[in-house]
């Protein structure tokens, strides 16, 4: 007899790996003894089997959360170097560790023969976040960009709704208050759109990470070859307001993105290009090679930049009025601007600072990156446990009887080598001790030293584990100014030699 099971609930399109990721079988065949669920890749392969037999209502309830989790993973080593020559030469990065695509595949047995449906139910997609305990189906929706067309002939893209970008900080201020700031900024930032301000140092790294995949069901239809990210666009400013650079990468394959392989090749983003992560800190951009169709473009952001906005673009087609012909000019995702001190930035310039910085960057809970720089006190402290043991000072099988004074008794065959750190931040705001919970409470943390350490410290992020064991909330209703201290440990110890 055919198999009658069906599926009546599942994870959803897109979902995040840890917490429920909820699958409902129902409609057992008659004589079957458990249901059966498989998770498959597209290829076939089985990454699970379970069998399950049915519960009081029939039916057999399935959490598949545990088995994503072990399919997904942190982002790569060098992420945070995007875009940095022999460590990272492309300044973009799609999402092949964070992201798993899979089928499920159902059914029943039957005095142990296994009878699975033909249909396979899927592609799902899953991201290697955390959402709360009772949130069921993640939506996508607030991360994606939304698009239209309008009434050209063919239609122009048009974008009405701004995503987020994967990241906790959740903090912006409005195109209309760029202008009460005194700063330049491109028309294509309107007065409603989001823009997040990042104070950076000038050689800061620094990456974001954008839902590639857009919303593509507005009316009337957008054109069908915009389905993600077409490219990035930096407009950067001196300090007065002049204009230094307006240019665009383009997300393709070739500048480690995709998944076009050229402009405008319509691709829809899934699996290891679903998400795509830029390196835009003023290091990242410091120097480096992209492709733009044809030719290669090699970019530098200018000395003299004081602030620059990166914009994530959607395709149009070359017959539309636009600032870069063939994209449109409204930003998918929110803005990102940069203001960097010691260059003139319209902001806090206080750059010189009495204590060597430390940046910090997490797994944050979108399993994306997230940055912080401690700028105040810091302090490096090593610690040592040698094994040693007692020699003779003398050798019995010489001649005579010697030794001397620099003989040694107590000799170190071997020894460890710990180095920790303590640091503490600036005077914060509310908004940033919030977002701060996330490094504290993150499994995988990275830290740059900058003139703490050996030369190399300074452009690599070092694997560390913060050893605070607490985490208490503060205000500034109820500790008017404060700061934060963390405690933490490079995750290898140093190197050591024998006695």
């Amino acid at each position: 007899m055919a198999s009658t099971v069906s599926m009546t609930q599942s994870p959803g399109d897109y979902n995040l790996a840890y917490g429920p990721n909820a699958v409902t079988l129902s409609t057992l065949t008659t004589g079957a003894q458990k249901y059966v669920l498989q998770v498959r890749t597209l290829g076939g392969d089985i990454l699970a089997d379970i069998r399950q037999t049915a519960n009081t209502e029939g039916r057999a309830i399935f959490d598949i959360q545990n088995i994503l989790q072990t399919y997904v993973h942190v982002s790569p080593v060098n992420t945070e170097q995007l875009g940095l020559g022999s460590i990272s030469p492309a300044n973009l990065q799609g999402s092949l560790q964070e992201v798993e695509r899979y089928i499920l595949r159902i059914g029943d047995e039957t005095g142990g023969v296994v009878d699975l449906k033909a249909t396979s139910y899927g592609p799902y997609e899953v991201i290697g976040g955390k959402k709360p305990w009772y949130d069921l189906n993640w939506s996508e929706g607030p991360y994606q960009g939304g698009i239209r067309g309008d009434d050209s002939n063919p239609p122009c893209t048009d974008v009405y709704s701004n995503g987020r970008p994967l990241s906790d900080n959740t903090q912006y201020i409005l195109g209309s208050e760029l202008t009460t700031m005194g700063v330049a900024a491109p028309s294509s930032i309107g007065v409603n759109t989001r823009v997040q301000i990042h104070d950076v140092f000038q050689d800061d790294l620094h990456t974001v990470s954008y839902f590639n995949a857009l919303y593509t069901g507005g009316l009337p239809t957008p054109p069908s070859d915009a389905q993600g990210i077409e490219g990035f666009r930096i407009t950067s400013y001196e300090s007065d307001g002049t204009l230094v650079d307006d240019v665009i990468i383009p997300n393709i394959v070739a500048n480690g993105g995709g998944p076009n392989v050229a402009y405008g090749d319509g691709t829809q983003p899934v699996d290891n290009t679903l998400v795509i992560t830029g390196g835009f800190g003023p290091q990242n951009l410091a120097n480096f090679t992209y492709t733009d169709g044809p030719s290669t473009v090699n970019f530098t952001l200018d000395p003299a930049v004081a602030y620059y906005y990166v914009q994530t673009v959607a395709y149009t087609p070359g017959t539309c009025i636009a600032t870069f012909t063939g994209y449109a000019d409204e930003s998918l995702h929110w803005v990102q601007m940069y203001r960097v001190y010691g260059r003139g930035a319209v902001t806090n310039t206080s750059g010189c600072l009495d204590y060597d910085r430390i940046q910090f960057s997490w797994l944050n809970s979108f399993g994306f990156r997230d940055y912080y720089t401690f700028t105040k006190k810091n302090v490096r402290s090593t610690k040592r446990r040698a094994n040693n043991f007692l020699a003779n000072t003398a050798d019995y099988n010489a001649q005579l009887y010697a030794t001397s004074t620099g003989a040694r008794g107590y000799t170190t065959y071997s020894q460890e080598i710990q180095e920790t750190f303590t640091a503490e931040t600036g005077y914060m705001s509310d908004a940033d001790a919030d977002y701060l919970e996330g490094l504290f409470n993150s499994p995988d943390v990275r830290v740059r030293l900058g003139q703490n350490g050996p030369p190399a410290y300074e452009a690599y992020f070092f694997g560390c584990n913060v050893t605070s064991a607490s985490w208490t909330e503060k205000s500034y209703r109820k500790d008017k100014l404060f700061q934060y201290e963390i405690k933490f440990k490079l995750a290898n110890n140093v190197k050591s030699q024998r006695g």
